[in-house]
């Protein structure tokens, strides 16, 4: 009798399980939304402690600090011709800079430097270093949590959250901003971007108010330009793979076949009330379409302004830093559209 009753609960455990398979949700890509649309006010960490707000922290004397507010045209002067370059909303114009161990995203308006996005390991940040303990940066610096910036006579309060702080920490220097991203892993600085209040008001990495109306600055997607969007793809590619060379990962190759999977899959997936991206979906595309691969992993991004801040929202995540800088991936292809940002990474 008792082997009896042993034997039905297996029966019954076996179907349970077999139901549980054949009804259990398909696996999904977390979409990483950026966490600074909230306007909802945080708490900051008791034990960070910020110094005196009236310190102000020296201007860098060299580097691409100095860069901020220049004339373009000395810029290509010493440098040469950028390597690729694309109009971003609001007037703003992107210029791409790359060479063996540096990377550059200088961003100008009428001609001004307004923005430089600078990694790689021989990249000149000063006053910090790629690669340095970002601790010495709350040691050296005066930080401010909430600092309130002034753009063409109208007035913006920003927020830097707990998060904000430890992995994208900002730090003024006189009329000029310096965005700190830091790996937070592993407590290293990967990049620095150095920018004026007009950009930090464009770019909006941090949660920002407007301090008259008190309300949300929000994002807007539809009105870039039309090159905007494929340029920023190309940027999605080339800093993901700085930060994979930084990390000792090989450079992932651009699949333009895995890049049309992509954009089909943005458009179903936005085209629907409830935006998901599943495993199932991604690989029977690649089976459809023929693309031999071992394994494959996807990292979705949404309501990020530019690049920069999204790769380094990514590298923070950790779901979604081990798709990106998995040293098996051999591929990648992707998609940037309606505020959507995706990479489809391949073994093969």
């Amino acid at each position: 009798m008792r082997k009896l009753i042993i034997k039905v609960i297996g029966v019954l455990l076996l179907i349970c399980f077999l139901i549980y398979l054949f009804y259990s949700p398909r696996l999904k890509f977390d979409v990483l939304e950026n966490p600074n649309k909230n306007t909802t006010k945080t708490t900051q960490n008791k034990d960070f402690k910020t110094t005196d707000k009236s310190v102000e922290n020296p201007m860098p004397k060299d580097g691409v600090g100095t860069w901020i507010g220049k004339n373009f045209n000395k810029l290509t002067d010493t440098y040469g011709q950028a390597d690729r370059v694309y109009a971003y909303k609001g007037n703003f114009k992107n210029y791409v800079f790359k060479t063996r161990n540096q990377y550059y995203l200088v961003t100008t308006k009428h001609n001004i430097i307004k923005s430089v996005y600078a990694t790689g390991k021989d990249a000149n940040v000063n006053p910090v270093k790629i690669s340095d303990s970002a601790s010495e940066v709350y040691e050296k610096y005066s930080i401010n949590p909430e600092p309130t910036i002034k753009v063409k006579g109208k007035q913006y309060d920003l927020e830097l959250s707990d998060s904000d702080i430890k992995t994208q920490t900002l730090i003024k220097f006189k009329n000029i901003y310096a965005q700190i991203y830091i790996d937070q892993q592993s407590n290293k600085i990967v990049a620095v971007r150095y920018l004026d209040s007009e950009a930090l008001a464009a770019f909006k990495p941090y949660q920002m108010l407007s301090a008259e109306k008190d309300e949300e600055v929000k994002s807007q997607y539809n009105d870039v330009p039309y090159e905007q969007n494929a340029n920023q793809l190309m940027t999605l590619y080339e800093i993901t793979n700085e930060m994979r060379k930084l990390k000792d990962a090989k450079p992932l190759k651009i699949n333009n076949d895995i890049a049309h999977i992509a954009a089909f899959n943005l458009y179903e997936a936005t085209g629907t009330d409830s935006v998901e991206f599943t495993e199932d979906a991604l690989t029977q595309q690649l089976n459809e379409q023929k693309i031999p691969f071992v394994a494959t992993s996807q990292n979705v991004g949404y309501d990020f302004n530019e690049v920069p801040t999204l790769i380094h929202s990514w590298l923070n995540s950790d779901i979604h830093r081990s798709r990106m800088l998995n040293s098996k991936y051999d591929e990648m292809g992707g998609e940037v559209t309606n505020g959507y940002y995706t990479l489809i990474f391949v073994e093969n």
